[in-house]
């Protein structure tokens, strides 16, 4: 298994104008920027993220068809995160059990540990996306243009 840094997508080394023709996959698969119809499976909860999330991604040109599966995956971590964050506002941090002993002590609710995991796989998915603000101000959004990064640019500006 490699180590290091997970590869960060072409489009957003663009984006981000650190694009090195160099390091880059001359043959890598481009899709058209969309947003793939969420799976009927899919959570209501779920489906609300799909919208929102999928509006900003779209905006950002950054939503892909192959992106499917892993917005499925960010959207019910979300909508399981939501789910759990209500349990314990309805439920409360903690409940009393008796010990042995007889003494009382107070534990943490199960929801409490399903919303902190959800909330760290959530954190990790966002930042996939470049949609948390860390990895968000790593990118700069440029704007359309012809398809070409910068230094790519620059040699057509030369010729011509």
């Amino acid at each position: 298994m490699a180590a290091g840094r997970p590869l960060k997508p072409t489009a957003l080394k663009r984006l981000g104008g650190t694009l090195q023709l160099c390091r880059t996959n001359a043959h890598e698969p481009v899709s058209a920027v969309l947003l793939p119809t969420p799976p009927a499976w899919l959570s209501d909860k779920a489906r609300q993220y799909w919208a929102e999330i999928g509006a900003v991604l779209l905006d950002m040109k950054l939503c892909t068809v192959a992106d499917g599966p892993a917005l499925q995956l960010l959207t019910e971590t979300l909508a399981e995160w939501a789910e759990a964050r209500q349990a314990v506002h309805t439920k409360g941090l903690v409940y009393e059990t008796k010990m042995v002993t007889g003494d009382i002590m107070q534990r943490p609710v199960p929801e409490v540990a399903i919303a902190s995991d959800a909330m760290k796989r959530s954190l990790r998915m966002l930042a996939e996306f470049g949609l948390t603000p860390a990895s968000r101000g790593k990118v700069s959004a440029l704007g359309d243009d012809d398809g070409l990064d910068p230094f790519a640019q620059m040699l057509e500006d030369m010729k011509g």
